[in-house]
């Protein structure tokens, strides 16, 4: 067993049982791994136990860097266990002892992390330095050799020339300290990228909302809530240069579209029946500018519950709205945020309600967890190539076929959120 640099060994366990000789031997391997070293943070019943929840809230254990391991002794090379964490606080030396110990061995790795009140902003860098080889950004740990005039890679070992920007600065012609810049300092940066990392000049945020309004979310009295989380959640969205874009379609056996003009408080509906060929009603004047369309906005979203309370269509064209938000969002790339309270039955990617009970208990019971149609991954796919990311809400307890839907989230680095008990009735979740 082969402990990580600077980790304390694990923590202690121990047996409340006498040991048949298999158990033994199963000690034996697990005291050589240092498991069986004495602490005193906690103790807990290796086999046959559970061990306690509560310590995974506990911040993890320190960490301490040989000497000379950072090319600058700053206190910020240590990555913060908010942004990236080990599942293991001591690595078995080989595979098979891994596999022996049953233990899941992985890094959570959390970027573009929402900063909390009271954190320090994370540093800047505007100018990417990488190895030629292996494209690792230069970092504390990597080690300068010759004489400061090159950097050798801490992941392949490749030697690289330091560039000129690391000591000069050519646009002011004045001299640079290197060892204060932010990626030789700082274990998690902000790297802005530069023209070549471009495939095109940045667009602004665009939001679409598709909005299950059938006769199932209208018993759940989903559209009001939706309409009203969505309003409370308008300051949050990004708009600091005023050219954030939102859009909106209702779904149910139709497509219904809402037109606000700027500095109009009376939004427009537009309803489209033919889901055949999909098509935009008005193509430019559907992505409302959040800034300008804001009064127009916020009474189409107060009136949502009311626009649909009388609603009896059974149907839900999810499908024909995708292809809809797809058509919008083409040349500007977005998020479309899909909120569904029955599952898709119109369209190419419709769902057939699956038997579930009696797939039960039996081989076939994980074929429950696939997709029942690939629909969903294609239309991913295509959607990834354009900048188009989807986030997937369920509401209520009617059968969605969530593994398929989700696979909209899963394929473009979205989230899924599974709400089954949801009633308006009841406390806001």
């Amino acid at each position: 067993m082969q402990q990580s640099p600077g980790y304390p060994p694990p923590l202690a366990t121990q047996m409340s049982a006498p040991m048949a000789p298999q158990m033994a031997d199963l000690s034996q391997q697990f005291s050589q791994m240092g498991v069986g070293a004495s602490t005193t943070e906690y103790q807990t019943i290796l086999l046959g136990g559970k061990p306690p929840l509560a310590v995974l809230d506990e911040a993890p254990p320190a960490i301490k860097l040989p000497p000379n391991a950072a090319c600058v002794p700053s206190p910020n090379v240590i990555c913060p266990a908010n942004h990236k964490r080990s599942t293991l606080n001591a690595i078995p030396r080989t595979d098979k002892l891994l596999k022996k110990t049953k233990l899941p061995f992985g890094l959570v790795i959390t970027p573009f992390k929402t900063q909390e009140q009271g954190e320090e902003p994370i540093p800047v860098v505007s100018e990417i330095v990488r190895c030629r080889r292996c494209r690792t950004y230069v970092n504390p740990f990597v080690q300068f050799v010759e004489g400061g005039r090159r950097w050798k890679c801490n992941l392949c070992g490749l030697s690289n020339d330091v560039p000129l920007i690391f000591d000069y600065d050519s646009a002011t012609q004045t001299n640079r300290n290197r060892w204060v810049r932010p990626d030789l300092n700082y274990s998690v940066v902000e790297f802005v990228a530069p023209l070549e990392y471009m495939v095109r000049p940045p667009m602004p945020p665009v939001y679409v909302f598709i909005i299950d309004v059938s006769y199932a979310s209208v018993q759940l009295g989903a559209p009001g809530v939706i309409g009203q989380t969505i309003l409370s959640a308008l300051d949050r969205i990004p708009n600091a240069d005023n050219r954030t874009k939102v859009a909106f379609i209702a779904v149910d056996s139709s497509l219904h579209y809402f037109q606000v003009r700027p500095n109009g408080a009376e939004p427009q509906q537009l309803v489209v029946s033919d889901l055949d060929d999909i098509f935009l009603p008005s193509p430019t004047d559907l992505l409302l500018n959040l800034y300008e369309c804001r009064q127009g906005i916020e009474c189409l979203l107060s009136r949502l519950e009311s626009m649909f309370k009388t609603n009896h269509s059974v149907g839900n064209a999810l499908c024909p709205a995708i292809l809809a938000a797809q058509k919008m969002l083409g040349t500007l790339g977005g998020k479309v945020i899909v909120m569904q309270a029955s599952p898709p039955t119109i369209g190419e990617g419709k769902v057939e309600p699956r038997t579930e009970g009696k797939d039960l208990g039996t081989s076939r019971e994980s074929d429950l967890l696939r997709p029942q149609n690939m629909w969903y991954k294609t239309m991913a796919a295509e959607c990834s190539r354009t900048q188009i990311a989807f986030d997937t809400v369920f509401i209520g307890q009617q059968p969605m076929d969530v593994p398929t839907v989700s696979c909209l989230a899963r394929y473009t680095g979205g989230s899924v959120f599974y709400y089954p008990s949801f009633m308006a009735t009841r406390k806001p979740e």
